[in-house]
């Protein structure tokens, strides 16, 4: 899908206050008691009828019948959690700037080789508004932020769960991709049996439309719970391990073409279609793991100036100190700096943390130690945690088909699938204990 057209499909609604020509359709309030108000906003008919503008066109050149009514709740359903999701960032006080804005749209049109300045004559060649496509940059950098702050923090990827991925990948030369098609029939976990099963037969009698040939784009346009459903339910690429192993077992395996479902899963009846598959030559990346140790003066992520300035004093000291050691003392002496000074459970070992590979480790620190030469002592570096010095003792090269190699990689593709799942979940949340007045049409 062309880049501008896949963001513009993802725009907030441009205003929140209704003209006397534009009727309000709803009201919506996040109501968090132990959380600050946030104002009421306003979503208009006109704003539901522009989310919905790009699909419908769609739909209409391709000579589709289509359901505007059911159209039209999808539209708004969505803009209601765009909504909440806007409100809940006010409350953590997560921002986005015009600077950062801006430089998205650089980049986009770094990615897709335009001069610079050039993307909003490009928009308005697409009939895109330029500054309805900046709000749609705006959402998506807040929403990624929201995750960064609300729901990543609270994912783990346990030690079975990337050894089951790696096993599942390890014995294929080529890494496999598949482009997915859904539409999703969203059924709460506490639902009645019959609402349930009233549900799964809306979805069995789409799953027989798809089969007998009726257009995905239609369908999950029209019916889809998820906000895929806007773009006519296509998903994107994914590699094994960035779906739920639970969809994933069912249909990575599958033809191109196939239609797969209903799928039972925590959010409701689930229909996919493989849209496309391809696979690529596995690119053997050399990698490495590391015996280092470390000096840790703990300040936390939003300490005071003060405080912060105050721990980098210290790790400054401590670094003068060894850097007035010759090299060939430099490795007692960080151990013995670091029983004296670390502030880490490890400062009873000399700062020892083992051998450790990449993925293992915060960014900040990973960054760093991997790039340290054997003997090599870093700078202050700066982590959530605080202030650190590191030393690399021992460095070894990793077969590229390994665990160790591959567990990064590995990690990240599961810690996504269960942050995408958990975001979806923690959304639906704030719908339900949120204020949302709706209008009649």
């Amino acid at each position: 899908m062309n880049i501008f057209l896949l963001i513009f499909l993802w725009l907030l609604p441009s205003g929140v206050h209704a003209s006397s020509l534009d009727r309000i359709v709803a009201i919506v309030e996040v109501q968090d008691l132990l959380d600050k108000e946030v104002k009421p906003q306003i979503i208009t008919q006109s704003d539901v009828e522009e989310l919905s503008k790009p699909l419908l066109s769609k739909l209409r050149q391709s000579g589709e019948t289509v359901d505007l009514e059911k159209i039209w709740a999808h539209s708004l359903d969505e803009l209601i959690l765009r909504a909440l999701r806007a409100q809940k960032a006010t409350q953590l006080e997560i921002v986005v700037s015009d600077a950062d804005i801006d430089a998205m749209v650089s980049q986009v049109e770094r990615d897709n080789h335009l001069p610079l300045g050039s993307l909003p004559k490009a928009m308005a060649e697409q009939g895109i508004k330029f500054e309805q496509y900046r709000q749609g940059l705006k959402d998506q950098l807040l929403q990624a932020r929201l995750i960064n702050r609300a729901i990543r923090p609270l994912v783990t990827v346990s030690e079975e769960e990337i050894r089951d991925l790696y096993e599942s990948v390890k014995n294929s030369p080529q890494a496999e991709e598949i482009r997915v098609g859904q539409i999703l029939l969203q059924v709460e976990g506490n639902a009645a049996p019959a609402h349930a099963e009233q549900v799964y037969r809306q979805a069995d009698m789409l799953v027989g439309k798809l089969r007998e040939g009726s257009s995905l784009e239609t369908l999950a346009g029209q019916y889809s719970n998820d906000a895929s459903g806007l773009s006519g339910g296509d998903m994107g690429w994914f590699k094994r391990g960035e779906l739920m192993p639970e969809l994933e077992r069912v249909v990575f395996d599958r033809d191109k073409g196939a239609v797969i479902g209903p799928l039972r899963s925590p959010q409701g009846f689930h229909i996919f279609k493989i849209l496309d598959k391809r696979t690529q030559n596995r690119k053997a990346v050399e990698k490495s793991k590391i015996k280092a140790r470390h000096i840790l003066i703990k300040v936390a992520e939003n300490a005071s100036a003060e405080e912060n300035a105050a721990a980098k004093a210290l790790i400054q000291k401590i670094d003068r100190e060894l850097l007035e050691k010759g090299k060939a003392e430099q490795g007692k002496a960080f151990i013995d700096l670091a029983q004296r000074y670390s502030q880490d459970p490890t400062a009873k070992d000399g700062g020892d943390l083992g051998w450790f590979g990449e993925g293992m480790m915060v960014p900040a620190f990973e960054k760093v130690a991997f790039a340290l030469a054997i003997g090599e002592v870093s700078a202050p570096v700066r982590t959530p945690f605080g202030w650190h010095l590191i030393r690399v003792e021992e460095k070894q090269f990793l077969d590229p088909d390994s665990l160790d190699a591959q567990r990064k990689e590995l990690t990240e593709r599961v810690q996504e699938a269960k942050t995408r799942a958990r975001y979806k979940q923690w959304l639906r949340d704030l719908r339900l204990r949120s204020f949302v007045d709706l209008r009649e049409k």
